[in-house]
């Protein structure tokens, strides 16, 4: 992904954004031109947190992928990457274009020595849920998800 592809880009994630919206009764926290914001510091800024793949026909963008690289000490054993957005397009869905995207980044983590693809979904996402099986994702059940803010840390010292 670069600059140049960031209009598109916006686009589609405004799209994704009315269909997760649509997924649920809650309103969004964050802006949709805070999130653009966010998204192109942190995307394209000094030290970028993610990097991301496009998928065009013909110079019309069919879809996204954002990741990040991690790394897990403990079951994986070494190199991750995170897939943290992939959104195509409605009229491009069922054309490979997920597939394509998610084999891409599968080729990257192996070219880089990594072992595994880890992808976080809405449960209430139940299409993603569908796709991810289809190409052979599997639940991570042992593993729960915890966060913070970071901003809210309490120290014990």
């Amino acid at each position: 992904m670069k600059k140049s592809d960031l209009g598109d880009v916006f686009s589609l994630q405004r799209e994704f954004e009315f269909y997760l919206q649509g997924l649920t009764d809650k309103p969004r926290k964050t802006s949709i031109a805070e999130q653009e914001r966010r998204f192109f510091k942190d995307g394209f800024g000094k030290n970028p947190a993610f990097r991301g793949i496009v998928a065009r026909d013909r110079g019309k963008l069919l879809g996204y992928l954002c990741y990040h690289f991690g790394y897990d000490p403990d079951e994986m054993k070494g190199r991750v990457v995170y897939v943290i957005d992939l959104f195509v397009t409605n009229e491009a869905r069922a054309r490979g274009v997920g597939t394509l995207l998610m084999g891409s980044v599968a080729r990257l983590c192996s070219s880089v020595g990594g072992i595994a693809v880890y992808v976080c979904v809405w449960k209430k996402n139940k299409k993603a849920i569908r796709f991810y099986k289809s190409i052979g994702a599997e639940w991570v059940t042992d593993v729960p998800l915890m966060a913070w803010e970071s901003s809210k840390w309490k120290s014990a010292l």
